[in-house]
């Protein structure tokens, strides 16, 4: 097993970006929503892709914390919400292994603050997960449940300026 290690920290701002994307109640399953999103549009020819991304508009341990899956799209998909995310400044980390997400989330707060960056409005946090070079999965398993530390995540948080 690789341990757990910080690939990348930083600011940058993302282009804008179509996305196809799905609500969530609070007690969905994000995988479960990721798994029938990315059926529905390769059932429907569309092209997804990487990363998946969870957009988090509430604080992530709130109760009944909005949040809504998203996949990126190569074009609108009749019968599927799409949207278009606008230009986001954000802090970053990007990091791959099997720690606990919230040790990242600290990290992040704690460069962000070193930095004398602000969070901006309109959402808390996105977690993009990209996919593995190479999967490991168990016997009918469609998730790489086996490998958690081959998967890259990173957390983006939206800045001010």
């Amino acid at each position: 097993m690789r341990p757990s290690v910080i690939l990348h920290i930083g600011v940058k701002t993302l282009d804008p970006q179509l996305v196809a994307y799905r609500a969530l109640k609070p007690s969905d399953s994000d995988t479960e929503a990721f798994a029938e999103l990315n059926a529905e549009l390769h059932a429907k020819g569309a092209k997804p892709t990487d990363p998946t991304m969870i957009i988090y508009y509430d604080p992530k341990e709130a109760p009944g914390c909005r949040r809504e899956v998203m996949i990126g799209v190569d074009r609108a998909v009749e019968g599927v919400p799409t949207k278009r995310l606008p230009k986001i400044k954000a802090a970053f980390i990007v990091y791959s292994g099997t720690r606990n997400i919230s040790h990242y989330y600290e990290e992040l707060i704690k460069y962000m603050e070193s930095k004398g960056l602000r969070q901006a409005g309109g959402f808390c946090s996105i977690e993009a997960i990209y996919q593995p070079d190479q999967y490991g999965l168990s016997y009918g398993s469609f998730i790489d449940e086996d490998a958690q530390e081959t998967w890259t995540t990173e957390i983006l948080i939206p800045v001010e300026g």
